[in-house]
């Protein structure tokens, strides 16, 4: 990993050096300049679509670029850990420091994970839940569900009078306004561990599984935020639906085949939207038709993906920051979705309570194993059809 990105490092180097030479002689490319600053681009972009999959990797296997270095005891190095390894008589023993709990219902054993354990898995989810932070999070208290009122019809333009009007000022009749319900869903998640890993693991596994717990649960809003089908989870912005980005807001590829994108599409989803949707859009789409996207030139062959250079900002395509979700669909055939164009503040995500964390140190002990549970319930749309655009794969035979 570390030699890729001293690799990525050099070539940006070398771009902008490019750019500053020729800034300071006051010209632009020749043919041959141009050709290898565009090798040079293409292989940037190459490093980090590799650096970013990696990374995914490693998250995904629960652990960082860098893995903890092995300690001599159980505990050591462990910042006010759950789950604590003791030692009694020459038995090793596994608890946690949270009160006993009393509910029989669940088998016994269950503890409410502590207070730094779950402000470190919020702080996780705020770091690596892009897509998530970027939509409105509503918190509800107490209501079986959630109303939230949406624009069904647009109020008509406002017009010129004279001073005296000949008629009086008729009221707006095509201002309509309609109602979503969003309903509590159930989102569960259950890990495992050994209590031999935990007494004779080298790694602080507190730490894997904070990081495990959080990656799933990031990955299930993700999911419903980009492709859920609104039954008994959320409802996507890629599904077409009057509850939510309806058959109106898509835009139909041009290019020859099924699935071909053109510069055009992008540019005419781009337009789709109006100014004050515009300014705060994002490009939403898959890997593997971000690949497509990024080889698009417009025409002045010119890309119209540029690379981000600087740590933590977004690429962009004709100007506006690119996320890319694995969640996204990745077909191209025939009346599949591809790309959204969106502002996902538009997007509503109601949750009825905050995450919880949960651990049943007694529940599996027959498998000698602790569990940890992580518990909320949630649901979303959007709710502003204008808000997005989306572009859908036809076949066009010319």
């Amino acid at each position: 990993m570390k030699e890729l990105l001293a690799k990525r490092a050099a070539l940006v180097a070398e771009l902008r050096a490019m750019n500053d030479k020729l800034i300071a002689e006051k010209r632009g490319f020749t043919d041959d300049e141009q050709k290898a600053y565009a090798e040079k681009e293409a292989e940037v972009r190459a490093l980090t679509a590799q650096i970013e999959a990696e990374e995914r990797n490693n998250e995904m296997n629960g652990f960082s670029t860098e893995l903890p270095k092995p300690t001599d005891e159980p505990n050591e190095g462990r910042s006010e850990s759950f789950l604590k390894v003791e030692k009694r008589n020459g038995q090793v023993e596994v608890r946690t420091d949270m009160k006993q709990g009393t509910s029989d219902s669940h088998g016994g054993g269950y503890d409410i994970a502590p207070q730094k354990f779950y402000d470190e898995l919020q702080e996780i989810i705020q770091k690596e839940a892009i897509l998530y932070n970027l939509v409105d999070q509503i918190p509800v208290a107490g209501a079986g569900s959630l109303g939230l009122p949406y624009e069904a019809t647009d109020a008509s333009d406002a017009s010129w009078t004279q001073e005296v009007p000949a008629y009086d000022i008729s009221a707006d009749t095509s201002w309509e306004f309609g109602k979503r319900e969003l309903n509590p869903i159930n989102l569960n998640k259950l890990i495992k561990i050994s209590k031999q890993l935990l007494a004779t693991s080298a790694f602080d596994i507190d730490a894997l599984a904070q990081k495990k717990l959080a990656t799933k649960i990031v990955q299930a809003f993700e999911a419903g935020i980009t492709t859920g089908n609104g039954s008994g989870a959320p409802l996507g912005i890629f599904t077409a639906s009057d509850n939510g980005v309806p058959t109106s807001r898509d835009v139909a590829t041009t290019g020859v085949g099924t699935g071909v994108i053109k510069a055009d599409d992008l540019i005419e989803m781009y337009m789709k939207l109006r100014p004050g949707y515009r300014k705060n859009a994002v490009w939403i789409m898959n890997t593997a038709i971000l690949k497509d996207v990024m080889k698009l030139k417009d025409k002045n062959d010119q890309y119209l993906w540029h690379e981000s250079l600087r740590v933590g900002e977004p690429s962009t395509l004709l100007g506006l920051p690119v996320i890319e979700s694995e969640f996204a669909p990745t077909a191209k055939t025939a009346n599949s979705y591809m790309i959204v164009l969106g502002d996902m503040s538009k997007y509503k995500f109601a949750y009825w309570k905050d995450i919880e964390i949960t651990v049943a140190d007694q529940l599996f002990a027959g498998k000698n194993q602790v569990g940890i549970f992580g518990h909320t319930l949630a649901d979303g749309c959007p709710c502003d059809p204008q808000a997005f655009a989306r572009l859908k794969a036809v076949y066009n035979a010319s």
